[in-house]
């Protein structure tokens, strides 16, 4: 998921419809070719359609896009160029702004959440040097890319005011994902002895969380070797008072 390094505009631009019948869910970019063999005096290269290839694009561009510029900046013009699709391909897997949203929070999130924070954390006995290590490495050279211009997570979460009650729902579904998956990594952390088992799982990953969603919704450029030791020497203090 990486542990680091996936529009819209007035919480998504009003867009218009296109003409029925303009499907380009086709593979736009690096897409697969065939020879179309129906003339004798000329082979015609032909496009093969990928639905599913399309539809992630269109996913990971808006990512992407919601990213960078949050839910109200987002751009559908700048999601289109960066997945080298056509409006007809959005709006043939996505009936509307909602749809891509929606796709993004359950789709996306979730994906990082499990490659940046929880993947590192399976099979592991002793968690607690690997949540440490991913605080450390947001400082280093081998950060997630993911985390760039801080939390995916956090930046959207900051733009739910522009969303209604359904995907701010979601977007807080995202949050429970992640603080039952990390809660359930530090009781099988007490099982193994490792962490103290006279402290609340999901209290001490509620922290956690918040914790690191403070620090990473700074803008990045107040984000720097000063803070950052800061914060990880904070963060090692706390971690070491969970040992049993």
């Amino acid at each position: 998921m990486s542990k680091e390094p996936f529009s819209f505009s007035a919480a998504l631009s009003r867009i218009s419809r296109p003409d029925e019948g303009h499907d380009d869910d086709v593979l736009e970019v690096g897409e697969s070719m065939e020879l179309d063999g129906s003339s004798e005096t000329a082979l015609v290269p032909k496009r093969i359609r990928n639905p599913d290839a399309t539809r992630q694009k269109l996913l990971d561009a808006a990512f992407g896009e919601i990213r960078r510029a949050g839910f109200g900046g987002a751009s559908i013009s700048n999601i289109l160029e960066q997945s080298g699709c056509t409006k007809g391909a959005l709006y043939h897997h996505f009936s509307g702004k909602a749809k891509l949203i929606n796709a993004v929070i359950e789709e996306c999130l979730p994906g990082y959440v499990d490659e940046v924070w929880l993947d590192d954390l399976e099979g592991a006995e002793d968690i607690l040097p690997v949540l440490m290590g991913q605080v450390d490495r947001l400082g280093g050279e081998n950060a997630p890319a993911m985390l760039a211009g801080g939390c995916p997570l956090a930046r959207l979460a900051s733009g739910a005011g522009e969303l209604d009650e359904n995907l701010r729902k979601r977007i807080d579904g995202v949050y429970r994902y992640w603080r039952r998956g990390l809660a359930s990594h530090i009781g099988k952390a007490q099982f193994n002895k490792t962490v103290r088992t006279d402290i609340e799982p999901s209290a001490v990953a509620e922290f956690i969380i918040a914790a690191l969603h403070g620090f990473l919704t700074r803008p990045p450029a107040l984000r720097n070797l000063e803070t950052q030791d800061s914060f990880a020497r904070e963060f090692a203090r706390y971690l070491n008072n969970l040992r049993p």
